[in-house]
């Protein structure tokens, strides 16, 4: 049994897996994260469902970001503590892959999560037999009728939690813009035992933030 958590956005999941496929699981989302108050309990409630003990897991899989700095950290930080504790391997994913591709018809696909403002985090994949693969490296995208130049001509279908952004700003009528939706942990058995899924060292393993974290300023009067 493989406990998965992706936790980069305000969507907190937790889903329990057993030779590919999901037995139970747990989501929920706000508009403000609820990470911090809610992804222990999502834990608890899977695998009380499930009548196993974190010692019966044979690993645990987080979604290793890009994404919110709060969110991964927090997912990563209880992914890390349950393999510290019952000595479990552990494994990331990318969260830009933890999306529903069962049906997609185009050969092409970008993912894609808020970064803020204009600006995204994405990841190109290619259909290659069955299956969709990473292509090129994950970028920081500030979203223009130019982005994704080389691909500008062709078939692409766009999904994530920002694709209503790049519709709006990017706006090419010949791609695909589906209804906006969060990552999850339902959908990493897709790439559990591929070459996206990636041990990792318990102690020293970090989320991927891609970009440097920025404190905002407070709006609200202290005194």
């Amino acid at each position: 049994m493989i406990l998965c958590l992706e936790t980069a956005t305000k969507n907190c999941s937790v889903a329990l897996v057993s030779k590919g496929a999901v037995v139970h699981s747990r989501s929920e989302h706000a508009d403000k994260f609820v990470h911090g108050e809610r992804l222990h309990l999502l834990i608890k409630e899977c695998m009380d469902e499930a009548g196993i003990s974190f010692d019966e897991l044979d690993a645990v899989v987080v979604g290793k970001g890009p994404g919110s700095y709060t969110g991964l950290r927090i997912g990563v930080s209880a992914a890390k503590g349950i393999c510290y504790a019952s000595k479990l391997p552990l494994f990331s994913l990318p969260t830009l892959g933890c999306f529903n591709f069962d049906n997609v018809q185009e050969d092409l696909v970008i993912t894609v999560i808020d970064a803020r403002r204009d600006e995204v985090f994405a990841q190109k994949w290619l259909r290659e037999g069955s299956v969709f693969k990473a292509y090129g490296e994950v970028e920081a995208v500030v979203v223009t009728t130019q982005s994704w130049s080389e691909w500008n001509t062709e078939k692409v279908h766009v999904m994530g939690d920002a694709t209503e952004k790049v519709s709006e700003l990017h706006g090419n009528t010949s791609w695909v813009y589906a209804k906006n939706e969060y990552p999850s942990a339902l959908q990493m058995p897709r790439f559990l035992d591929t070459s996206e899924m990636v041990r990792e060292d318990v102690a020293y393993f970090e989320p991927f933030y891609l970009k440097d974290f920025v404190a905002l300023k407070s709006s609200k009067k202290l005194l």
